[in-house]
């Protein structure tokens, strides 16, 4: 690619297919330049340097967020957000990582965060308690995402299973009870259920959804 050809939006297309593919330790300005066919000082010229690339790549997936209008009480509003956010950040596993490290975000995640806080607004919840809320569902959310998908690697799985092998069942009633219900265990639903109950426990009593 010449360096005419080159601009932001080109770049920051490449830094999120290497994201996507390779994950996003892969992501630097040198990848970026051999996945483009040009010097890493071409794209200094556009991009002042990883840091950037790595929000305006954040910027660009976040901008796709589905930000769904929804009828009625708050708490249907905060479910259907969040179940939303969910479902489309399971389809990127690499802007996970990212977020879990806290320093970097998209802005234009911003959208999301205030039809949230909308949300709890019309709920009767303000200021600090808005805030705790919308942390609690975050965090929720992230830490489902980080630590939802099993292995899908069979030696993987396998040395996960020689592990469990490990473990003093014997004196764990209670957890050898519950380990054949994980093989069937579903992820999705037990995350809809968790949120459904954080809502539930987060609006005002007597509040529609509460």
């Amino acid at each position: 690619m010449g360096d005419r050809e080159l601009n932001r939006s080109t770049i920051v297309g490449a830094g999120r297919r290497l994201a996507q593919s390779e994950g996003v330790g892969a992501v630097s300005m040198r990848r970026v330049a051999a996945e483009l066919g040009c010097s890493a000082m071409a794209l200094y010229r556009h991009v002042s340097d990883k840091r950037e690339l790595l929000i305006l790549v954040l910027d660009d997936v976040a901008s796709g967020l589905p930000l769904p209008v929804v009828d009625g009480p708050p708490g249907r509003r905060l479910f259907t957000l969040f179940d939303s956010l969910h479902g489309y950040l399971g389809g990127f596993p690499w802007v996970v990582d990212v977020l879990r490290e806290g320093e970097l975000f998209a802005p234009q995640a911003l959208r999301f965060t205030e039809a949230v806080l909308e949300a709890l607004v019309a709920a009767g919840i303000h200021g600090r308690d808005a805030l705790a809320v919308y942390a609690a569902l975050w965090q929720y959310t992230l830490g489902h995402l980080a630590s939802a998908h099993p292995p899908k690697d069979p030696a993987t799985r396998a040395r996960r299973d020689e592990l469990v092998r490990r473990a003093p069942l014997d004196e764990l009633p209670r957890m050898r009870s519950i380990m054949p219900l994980l093989v069937e265990f579903d992820a999705e639903a037990a995350y809809a259920a968790g949120l459904t109950a954080l809502i539930r426990g987060a609006l005002p009593a007597g509040h529609p959804n509460g």
